[in-house]
């Protein structure tokens, strides 16, 4: 992991258990950002200095230094992306750097401390990004702004926000539901950029396009989860595979929970559809198992009523 010395901006690598505490920025790329190369060799420094994503670095680095930090990381020039093997270690690992910082600053370009500021918040790019939904879920400390207002810009729940309840006690389809309205801009990242929030390994392919990375990151998710409302998406028409192929095919996924009353009995709700699954079995459990021919899993029939309606007719 590469860090920069906030009084000197110099790179020093460390690994393992010596890693010592840091500082971490989250922001979203602009036209001119300075790169690893840039940074790391004096006789560049000059050039990097006169690029507008510069002065982020420095103004991080000088705020982390006023706060008694002194290391800090930028991901736009901490990781050296010209190695294929630096930048797939540094995408797998991105959760828990940002997860193990002393404190997380978040910058926000494009709102002004005047002006119509709640306005401008609520359409920030910073909550339309793929990259920076870990970063304002992984950190313990962030400088950031009030949770309610966060909660109702990116559809989060408060108490996750504030860290009540971890990330992973939300289910599979309201994670996915977070991230459905963000992008990035190449489309495997719409995938790679959530491995930190399910706790996935896997090689990052760039060129393999978002269908297949949204799919591998798909069958690593069910390879080590129960969790049936993977299942709970939709295209807005009828779609022939059990599957979704992007985060998009979740936006209609917001209000999907999956609640455990007692031991063999699960229900799910979707209160958009004003539907309930009420599902009864005695000591049902059955783990998926990905094979050459497709998803294998035992599921119950039940019969799906409105209940407004009254009781269904069998």
């Amino acid at each position: 992991m590469w860090l920069l010395d906030t009084r000197t901006l110099e790179l020093h690598e460390f690994t393992g258990d010596n890693i010592p505490s840091y500082a971490i920025l989250s922001h979203v790329w602009g036209a001119e950002e300075v790169s690893f190369a840039e940074i790391k060799k004096p006789k560049h420094r000059e050039a990097a200095g006169k690029k507008s994503g510069f002065s982020k670095i420095e103004r991080c680095c000088a705020q982390a230094l006023g706060d008694g930090h002194e290391w800090a990381w930028v991901d736009s020039c901490c990781i050296d992306k010209r190695s294929s093997a630096e930048l797939s270690e540094a995408i797998n690992s991105m959760y828990s750097w940002y997860a193990n910082s002393d404190c997380c600053y978040v910058y926000l370009a494009d709102v002004s401390a005047g002006g119509n500021f709640r306005e401008e918040l609520k359409n920030s790019r910073w909550f339309t990004r793929g990259w920076t939904l870990q970063e304002l879920l992984a950190p313990l400390r962030s400088v950031l702004f009030a949770t309610d207002w966060l909660s109702t810009i990116t559809g989060i729940p408060a108490n996750i926000l504030s860290g009540d309840k971890f990330v992973s006690q939300a289910c599979v389809s309201q994670r996915m539901f977070w991230a459905s309205h963000r992008e990035t801009t190449r489309p495997e990242d719409r995938a790679y950029s959530l491995l930190g929030l399910f706790d996935i390994s896997m090689p990052i392919l760039y060129g393999e396009g978002l269908r297949k990375a949204f799919l591998r990151l798909h069958h690593a998710i069910i390879s080590k989860s129960g969790d049936e409302t993977i299942f709970a998406w939709s295209t807005g028409r009828y779609a022939h595979r059990l599957l979704a192929e992007s985060p998009a095919e979740f936006q209609g996924s917001c209000s999907v929970v999956k609640r455990d009353y007692w031991r063999g009995r699960n229900s799910w709700i979707k209160d958009q559809v004003s539907m309930i699954i009420d599902l009864t079995m005695q000591e049902f459990q059955s783990p998926f198992l990905m094979t050459n021919i497709g998803l294998r899993s035992t599921l119950p029939l039940v019969v799906v009523q409105n209940p407004a309606a009254g009781p269904p007719e069998i």
